[in-house]
């Protein structure tokens, strides 16, 4: 019988689930393994099976290769697959980097596998209470109500992850079987697949409780109606929306736009209307890039602008490399995702004005001032507050150096830039910074882009393979709400309510209130503010801007001359081009169903240009 790879998974879980066989020697419970029967009889051991999904279904951005690399924010250092996507080359029978290993997380076989674990669940958690006494029985079945609302965030949770991924999916409620016929499977439409997700989303939240009478991390009432926002907000978008999509699988078929666009609103508007979450206060513009820095350094999720993530322990459990991963090459990390120039170049001025009003790039490639008003050569001065709070650029303070580099820079900056010495007319020496890919220091995991992510990287922590960091990962919180609720009105062309609460977070970040184009002003505060948390490339996607976003990676090139015989010293700021993307294709838009699925359930719909 053929069976798809991801219901192999199906079968491994199952196989130590199901009650055993019935022969007496067999009827004893296995000692290598929890039974049916313990396992669905203690509350205890239930939830941990479902603190288990909770870890498999989020994990955030702090792999090898994050989203952040599929788009104009970053370049990953090491590829790992990226230039297959980004140069239009993917295909069913080759789908990198999506599950490739450094980058599964959201893939088919992996949510798959985590909604059939929840299926399990599901089918089984209300036979907990027949194990316990009659006087235990009402607060267990409490208990198993709001672990159930839990379940159902997190299977609504995974079909989310796949609904952007990959369009309308196969919904499956219950657990899969041996013997099953999986022939039968059909793919849902892409308007069934919203449905059926938001509908979930309004269960989980019947079930769940506040943030405050939850354990941190687990699900609440506004994850769940964060994640109908989320979804329906994709789903209102052009590029499911605007009656263009291809399929029934991969859009709305006569869609009202209205109507889609005020459930939008509604969903985002429900979580404003909880009271339970407000944007964080970062005061004045000049404390905004450390306080903005050091809200992703939380070790909790206690923040009233978190709605939901994941927490790490140095030695326990899932381990947060982002520091090992993310960091730089000066200090033997891996420099894996780095920011390009296309993203450092998209922050603004301090006084809200667009960065390339001041600086252009002429036809070599340098950077040169054109501005009226500031007069650095600098790129990197005057900049607002969360370009430094985001971006290690070339001379910022950063972290002290090992012993055997502190004497050559006792202040621990980011080391850039090459330092060149002229003499009698003659180069006498040639410097490169210890960050570069030509330093002192492991080399090979120097950023091509000249850019290394301070956001999420703590300071703090100097990551090693036993070193891991601790801070947290946010995964909705609730500036994603308050533009998804602006986005939503702008659709309504409600535009002045729209305008308040964008220039909220242009505020909040040390920003006047934006001039000009509003949707330019919205699609540009969500670049900023979202930066490396896995929001860009669905964002890019359902906009319908590849063609804009996906041009090619840039990166600096940075030169210190110091001419002893003219005393003068001049930096050099150069446009490089690290990585060639494109031409885009409109296939790109949607992931392909691997084709190994296609192959063993061939009456699977595969999406359009695959």
């Amino acid at each position: 019988m053929k069976i798809n790879k991801f219901y192999i998974g199906f079968i491994a879980i199952l196989m130590i689930l199901l009650t055993a066989c019935n022969e007496s020697i067999l009827d004893k419970n296995p000692l290598d393994r929890i039974s049916d029967n313990l396992l669905w009889g203690d509350v205890n051991l239930a939830d941990n099976y479902l603190q288990a999904v909770y870890n498999s279904s989020l994990n955030g951005a702090f792999g090898y290769l994050s989203f952040a690399a599929l788009t104009d924010e970053a370049h990953d250092t090491h590829s790992f697959g990226t230039q297959n996507y980004l140069k239009g080359n993917i295909s069913s029978s080759n789908t990198e980097p999506f599950g490739n290993w450094a980058f599964n997380y959201t893939t088919w076989e992996v949510m798959y596998r985590n909604i059939q674990k929840l299926n399990i669940f599901l089918s089984n958690i209300e036979k907990v209470p027949d194990s316990y006494p009659e006087a235990e029985k009402a607060t267990i079945t409490e208990k198993i109500e709001v672990m159930k609302g839990e379940a159902i965030f997190l299977r609504a949770f995974c079909y989310a992850q796949l609904a952007r991924n990959y369009g309308g999916l196969i919904i499956v409620t219950d657990p899969f079987r041996i013997g099953d016929d999986y022939l039968s499977l059909k793919r849902s439409t892409f308007k069934e697949t919203i449905d059926f997700i938001s509908q979930e989303c309004d269960l989980a939240a019947s079930l769940l409780h506040p943030k405050a009478e939850m354990e941190m991390g687990r699900a609440t009432i506004g994850s769940a109606l964060a994640l109908k926002s989320r979804i329906l907000l994709f789903a209102a978008s052009d590029l499911t929306a605007d009656g263009t999509a291809e399929n029934e699988y991969v859009g709305y078929q006569n869609a009202d736009r209205n109507a889609l666009w005020t459930a939008a609103k509604n969903a985002a508007k429900a979580v404003l209307d909880l009271g339970t979450y407000e944007l964080e206060n970062f005061g004045d513009p000049d404390q905004v890039a450390k306080n903005f820095y050091n809200f992703f350094l939380a070790k909790d999720l206690s923040s009233k602008e978190i709605i939901w993530g994941k927490m790490f322990l140095k030695d326990v459990g899932s381990r947060n490399q982002m520091n090992l991963i993310n960091g730089t090459n000066g200090f033997v990390m891996y420099g894996c995702n780095a920011p390009t120039g296309n993203l450092a170049d998209a922050f603004q001025m301090e006084d809200g004005s667009n960065f390339t009003t001041h600086y252009q790039v002429d036809d070599n490639g340098y950077y040169s001032n054109v501005s009226q008003k500031y007069n650095s050569q600098n790129i990197y001065y005057n900049r607002e507050p969360r370009f430094y709070a985001t971006i290690l650029h070339d001379s910022a303070v950063w972290q002290k150096r090992f012993p055997n580099l502190a004497e050559r820079d006792p202040i621990g900056i980011y080391d850039r830039r090459t330092r060149i010495i002229i003499e009698n007319g003659q180069e006498i020496s040639r410097i490169f910074g210890i960050d570069t890919r030509q330093g002192p220091v492991d080399p090979d995991d120097g950023t091509y882009t000249g850019y290394t992510f301070k956001k999420y990287l703590d300071d703090k922590v100097y990551g090693t393979e036993s070193n891991n960091n601790e801070n947290v990962w946010i995964e909705m919180r609730f500036a994603e709400i308050i533009l998804n609720y602006a986005e939503a009105c702008l659709g309504l062309n409600e535009t002045d309510e729209a305008a308040t609460y964008i220039n909220l977070i242009r505020n909040r970040g040390g920003l006047p209130d934006f001039t000009g184009d509003i949707t330019t002003a919205l699609r540009h505060e969500r670049q900023i503010e979202f930066v490396h948390e896995d929001i860009r490339w669905y964002d890019i996607r359902r906009w319908k801007i590849l063609d804009q976003a996906l041009v090619d990676a840039t990166g600096v090139d940075i030169i210190e001359i110091t001419n002893k015989d003219e005393n003068t010293v001049t930096t050099t700021y150069r446009q490089i081009i690290v990585q060639e993307r494109g031409p885009v294709q409109k296939k790109m838009y949607w992931v392909p169903i691997p084709i190994d699925e296609i192959n063993r359930a061939p009456q699977l719909i595969q999406n359009p240009g695959y």
